[in-house]
């Protein structure tokens, strides 16, 4: 039988979203029985940052959840049973929700209907992430955060002397450091105002990494321009797609 090159490359996001999923989950394990007080500081910050680098893949996952892209035989149950099973991992979010703000950005980049954008006349990166989060943050979400981690200290062993500490190492802080991530890389520096463009018209830009450092600050997410011109590409793919639209 003949192989079928494009057949696995359908699988791909989901084989890519098992692999993340599966070593947040492993990491996360560990965590909770890990002696962070015994360990060197640089493991420390290497835990914590492997952590972060891990829950940020999980919005990515949902992310392509978003575009149909993850599982494109079945859009419309297993992509979106994914990623809400990734949001509610990694900040109690709705699915629906960030559905919606996202198809807004993506219809109205850099309008004022635009649910990521900033339209302040010189935006600082802290009142935009400010204004980022005001739109994902409410009640109903912070009460399913909260309830995410209770459950973590629920199930932390009896002998972690220190569950509140574990608890900011593991899942506060890498939640912290990935929002950071994903609005700096995928937000902030793609989207902001370039003040030699005079027409009014909002075009995304990419950051200039090589894929491995793209990889490294989001998933690729900085090649955005790329992703705005092609959003039913996943974001194993972009760097295909900047290569060849450079070629042309």
């Amino acid at each position: 039988m003949a192989s079928d090159p494009s057949g696995r490359r359908r699988w791909r996001g989901l084989q890519l979203a098992g692999l993340i999923a599966s070593a947040w989950l492993f990491t996360l394990i560990a965590g909770l029985r890990l002696p962070f007080q015994q360990l060197h500081p640089l493991a420390l910050v290497a835990f914590v940052m492997l952590r972060s680098f891990l829950h940020t893949g999980l919005f990515i996952v949902a992310h392509d959840a978003m575009h149909g892209t993850l599982a494109p035989a079945n859009r419309r149950k297993l992509n979106r049973r994914i990623g809400q099973g990734c949001l509610l991992a990694y900040a109690g979010l709705n699915f629906e929700t960030c559905l919606n703000h996202h198809i807004q950005h993506h219809h109205s980049p850099g309008s004022t209907k635009d649910p990521d954008y900033c339209n302040a006349a010189d935006p600082s990166p802290v009142a935009w992430y400010a204004r980022f989060l005001s739109h994902y943050l409410n009640p109903m979400q912070l009460l399913k955060l909260a309830c995410c981690m209770a459950l973590l200290l629920l199930i932390m062993p009896a002998n972690q002397h220190q569950p509140l500490l574990t608890l900011v190492l593991i899942y506060v802080l890498p939640l912290i450091i990935s929002s950071w991530q994903l609005f700096v890389v995928g937000t902030f520096l793609p989207h902001r105002k370039n003040p030699h463009k005079t027409d009014g018209f909002h075009q995304p830009i990419s950051l200039n990494l090589h894929p491995i450092l793209s990889f490294a600050a989001c998933y690729h997410f900085g090649y955005h321009r790329e992703h705005h011109s092609y959003p039913a590409v996943p974001w194993h793919q972009l760097p295909g797609i900047r290569t060849a639209v450079a070629q042309t």
